[in-house]
């Protein structure tokens, strides 16, 4: 009985650890960035995409057992009440689904991140189009799409930007933006401070 509840809560424990790794690869970068201050630091993290589909199979294989050990029919034992014991929170089914719910969500969250972040349209009038400037900004440490979403959701949220097209396979990002309100270094600045590395720019 012992062994069996030990293997439930490894069982859910190990799902969940898989889950948040498959963002580890987002989230480590800005940490580091925001509390250590180590710029570019996503590069350190790109090994982590191709552990993504290990990582998103541990973690439904250990629900399975999950499932399997909580939702498996007891047996009375020699102890001869352990079909009433009750079993802990962090045990209980309730807290199977809980886990359930937060792993399929981090797996949308990681191959599906345009559904979490959306683009925003902006409805920017440019009455001076000579204030209008486009820069072209080569970004190094993007690993997959959810590194796309992340640089055009923070670029757009800046005043003074009309549209940001950000490309992983180019390893590019390119903003249009009004100079009057922005201009290229606080772009860049808040493209820095998720992780990401400007190796140069073009207008």
């Amino acid at each position: 009985m012992a062994i069996t509840k030990l293997n439930k809560k490894a069982s859910m424990g190990t799902a969940v650890f898989s889950a948040v790794s498959l963002k580890l690869c987002c989230w480590g970068p800005l940490l580091l960035t925001s509390v250590v201050g180590i710029s570019g630091s996503s590069v350190y993290f790109s090994w982590l995409i191709a552990l993504k589909p290990y990582l998103l199979a541990i973690a439904f294989l250990s629900l399975g057992l999950a499932f399997y050990q909580v939702y498996k029919k007891k047996r009375v034992d020699d102890c001869g009440n352990c079909e009433t014991d009750k079993p802990s929170f962090f045990k209980s089914k309730f807290y199977l689904w809980l886990v359930t719910a937060f792993v399929v969500t981090m797996t949308l969250v990681s191959y599906y991140p345009q559904i979490f972040h959306p683009t925003a349209t902006k409805g920017i009038v440019a009455t001076n189009n000579t204030h209008i400037q486009t820069v072209k900004l080569n970004v190094e440490g993007m690993v997959c799409s959810g590194c796309e979403e992340n640089i055009n959701h923070s670029v757009n949220k800046i005043n003074g930007v009309t549209n940001v097209t950000t490309s992983l396979e180019r390893g590019t990002s390119i903003v249009e933006f009004d100079t009057t309100k922005t201009n290229v270094d606080e772009i860049k600045k808040v493209i820095q401070s998720k992780g990401y590395l400007i190796t140069n720019s073009r207008d």
